[in-house]
């Protein structure tokens, strides 16, 4: 359903999201450790900045950083700015037929976007917190 380019730009805001305040990582730092392609962050990290989702800092001790809170970064934002086709006009004329596969995929689509509005990268690292737990529960 999500293209890698969402799968792995939720991978590289993750990663994000445990940095201290104030503290930024490397694109090449975060691919070696999710062993993703450095070239294919780096392109997902540049449309997330140019979307105000990260905020880069150039130079030593520079990188990326998330532009602000979890709780304000929904996945609508996310998906909106890495999945060209989300917001890709969906045709409502022609036969009826065609009308009314056309109505019901704009239906379906607001529907899925209200969804991607109310869940924020807030609960993704809950999720991620959940799975470390299971791991030491299980160590």
């Amino acid at each position: 359903m999500f293209p890698k380019k969402v799968h792995y730009g939720l991978r590289f805001l993750l990663t994000l999201s445990g940095l201290a305040e104030g503290t930024h990582l490397g694109v090449a730092e975060i691919a070696e450790r999710e062993q993703l392609s450095v070239k294919f962050l780096e392109a997902i990290a540049v449309t997330l900045r140019k979307e105000g989702i990260v905020d880069v800092r150039r130079g030593a001790g520079g990188g990326y950083s998330l532009a602000r809170p979890l709780k304000e970064i929904t996945l609508y934002q996310i998906v909106l700015a890495l999945d060209e086709k989300l917001d890709k006009e969906i045709s409502t004329e022609g036969h009826n037929t065609e009308k009314a596969v056309g109505r019901f995929l704009v239906s379906v689509r607001n529907d899925y976007g209200r969804l991607l509005r109310r869940v924020t990268l807030e609960k993704l690292k809950n999720y991620y917190a959940e799975e470390n737990e299971r791991i030491m529960y299980y160590i």
